[in-house]
């Protein structure tokens, strides 16, 4: 099994590193002494991450509910350095939808990011660290709406709830193995996700002024909800995500970071 200190500052695969979250942990733990395997579908933004720190950060530009690019994905990040240490899942889509209105389509674009495709990658993930022999950990970035819906949120809180359960169910299987993997449940992060406006069913969508004055409408009532009266950043999610990754003896957990949010 590997230490204690060699997750942060070893081999980590993060998905959905072109900005948020994923761009956060990845940037933090490049600042930790880590080498990065940075994946996203904005090449553009993974290559400016990449030179920040050329000699730790590779990238690959992919799209994780593609089989065939998944595939490739794994062959190269489990190659590059010679193995991995750590995987951090943190790619997602939101779709805003009353639950009356929810689209098949939109429900199954949901479920490819953010269930279906973790499970392969953490699967693959599992397997690389059981046949090598030197364990490893895991963290799956899921969402306080997994645990309690909001309105417009249904189908996405599905999923995250999905996400949660998966990371439980691996982590009972393969301790064994020395391999943790936990789950952090983010509440309203500062991020471009929270920025698109919640249409009612048959409601046109605002342009130019309108639309950014209903988008800062609808962030203000997110700000207060939180008894802080401030909303998170992916920087205080990565922080999280790091101690998951080192932290030896939690596995099959889903730590909360809400500031507050659930006390409503």
């Amino acid at each position: 099994m590997t230490d204690r200190a060699s997750i942060t500052s070893g081999r980590v695969l993060v998905t959905g590193a072109s900005r948020g979250i994923g761009r956060a942990v990845a940037e933090l733990l490049v600042s930790r002494g880590a080498r990065v395997f940075a994946t996203g579908r904005d090449g553009a933004a993974l290559e400016s991450l990449r030179a920040l720190a050329p000699e730790q950060v590779a990238t690959f530009e992919a799209e994780l509910t593609d089989e065939v690019e998944r595939r490739r994905l794994v062959e190269f990040a489990t190659s590059l350095w010679g193995g991995l240490d750590g995987m951090v899942l943190s790619a997602g889509i939101v779709r805003y939808q009353e639950a009356l209105a929810i689209t098949e389509a939109d429900l199954r674009a949901q479920l490819d990011v953010n269930l279906i495709a973790p499970t392969m990658l953490l699967r693959d993930f599992g397997r690389h660290l059981r046949d090598r022999g030197t364990g490893g950990a895991a963290v799956l970035v899921g969402s306080t709406l997994g645990m309690r819906p909001a309105p417009m949120t249904a189908a996405y809180a599905a999923t995250k709830a999905g996400l949660h359960a998966l990371a439980r169910g691996f982590a009972h299987e393969l301790g064994a193995h020395g391999i943790r993997v936990n789950a952090v449940a983010p509440g309203i992060i500062d991020t471009e996700m929270i920025r698109a406006v919640r249409l009612r069913e048959g409601e046109v969508e605002p342009e130019g002024p309108a639309r950014d004055a209903r988008i800062e409408a609808e962030v203000d009532g997110l700000r207060a909800l939180c008894p802080e009266g401030r909303l998170g950043t992916p920087e205080q999610v990565a922080e999280a995500v790091a101690y998951l990754l080192d932290a030896e003896f939690v596995t099959g957990e889903v730590y909360v970071l809400d500031g507050g949010l659930g006390l409503r």
